[in-house]
């Protein structure tokens, strides 16, 4: 037999195998979003007259491919589990399994249990609030406690080693509750390890949606000791073609004389450094298959620090060209106030987040793109 007439069964069942071990786990589903701008960023000024920037760059906005699957276990009982991971369209990168990542245990009637890689149940009570979600005009940029800015580790966050239970829901009414390890590799007894507890109670009807939520962490004595907390509301309601929402957190720490965040090291020990309140309002209007919409966020003053608040408008037009397509352009703009040091997007989500170049500075950005889901 020649080579060429060997290897044609050879690459048929190397093709055939994946196929057949695929089938054999049971229901399978591929899914993603490909989320992609190209944004016109302009840094601003800060407050000691560093010289700001403009940027011109394509952005991969939490992009992502995911695999899940679920089997039914009899008695109203499921086995189901999913890997999803960040895809950087822009620069052909990308994360294996840093997006909700996890094995799941789940009944009907009691509910679910999951451990692995997930959103805290604080995070999930707003987000369905934000239109600009996942886009330079995230509210993320202010709302939700900004690592290393407004909070020591961002309560609006997407955790690993999570042990998460969510309960049926009942006549619209849910609740989830979530144990975080922050710092799995803290092994002896001289470091305490660093942990968050998560948990938030929702109603959703598809007209109104409601929530509270409440979160907590504790801090490792390596890195800076201490805890903050955070608590949260979220109110939003459907008017069919137009829907409104509005957001209101308030959290507080004992981070005072820390090493880091800097700004911590030049209050007294163990007092309030970072908590601030802050808030958020958006509205969206439908019409055929277009979309407008506008959103305000404000933070204040963190702890004692005067002048350290900032706000941030975004305005959108979406058209939707299909039911997994849509195009979309937005404005946005953050105002700084003297020493407030707030940037645009978030590293979490987007390769088009842009950092405050200093103080003061109000960075704004217009952005074109398309996102298509499937």
């Amino acid at each position: 037999m020649s080579k060429r007439n060997l290897l044609n069964p050879l690459l048929a069942l190397s093709l055939t195998l994946p196929v057949v071990a695929l089938a054999d786990t049971g229901n399978v589903t591929l899914y993603g979003a490909a989320n992609v701008s190209y944004d016109f960023i302009n840094t601003g000024t800060s407050t000691a007259g560093v010289q700001g920037t403009s940027i011109h760059k394509v952005s991969s906005n939490a992009s992502r491919l995911g695999f899940k699957g679920s089997e039914d276990l009899g008695d109203g009982w499921s086995g189901n589990w999913q890997v999803e991971s960040l895809i950087a369209l822009d620069n052909a990168g990308g994360t294996f399994a840093t997006r909700n990542t996890y094995a799941e245990l789940g009944n009907k009637q009691y509910g679910a249990l999951l451990l692995g890689r997930y959103d805290t149940p604080y995070k999930l009570s707003t987000r369905k609030l934000d239109p600009f979600g996942d886009s330079i005009g995230d509210n993320r940029s202010l709302f939700g406690g900004v690592t290393g800015s407004s909070a020591s580790v961002a309560f609006d966050g997407r955790q690993p080693d999570v042990i998460f239970y969510k309960s049926p829901t009942i006549e619209g009414f849910s609740a989830a509750i979530a144990q975080v390890n922050l710092n799995e590799a803290a092994t002896t007894s001289a470091v305490a390890k660093a942990s968050a507890t998560s948990l938030a109670a929702m109603y959703d009807s598809g007209t109104l949606h409601g929530s509270i939520a409440y979160e907590t962490h504790k801090l490792d004595t390596v890195r800076i000791g201490g805890k903050e907390n955070a608590l949260r509301a979220g109110l939003g309601y459907n008017f069919d073609d137009f829907v409104i929402g509005m957001a209101f957190e308030k959290t507080s720490d004992t981070l005072g004389g820390a090493a880091a965040p800097a700004a911590c090291a030049k209050v007294a020990a163990g007092t309030n450094c970072l908590g601030h309140s802050a808030w958020y309002v958006t509205g969206k209007y439908t019409f055929d298959s277009n979309i407008v919409k506008a959103a305000y966020t404000r933070v204040g003053n963190l702890g004692a620090t005067a002048n350290s608040g900032a706000y941030q408008l975004s305005l959108g037009y979406d058209r939707r060209i299909s039911k997994r397509t849509t195009l979309f352009a937005l404005y946005t703009k953050l105002n700084n106030e003297r020493a407030a040091n707030y940037g645009l997007g978030n590293t979490a989500f987007s390769s088009g987040a842009t950092p405050s170049i200093g103080a003061g500075a109000a960075p704004s950005a217009v952005s074109f793109g398309m996102k298509y889901a499937f």
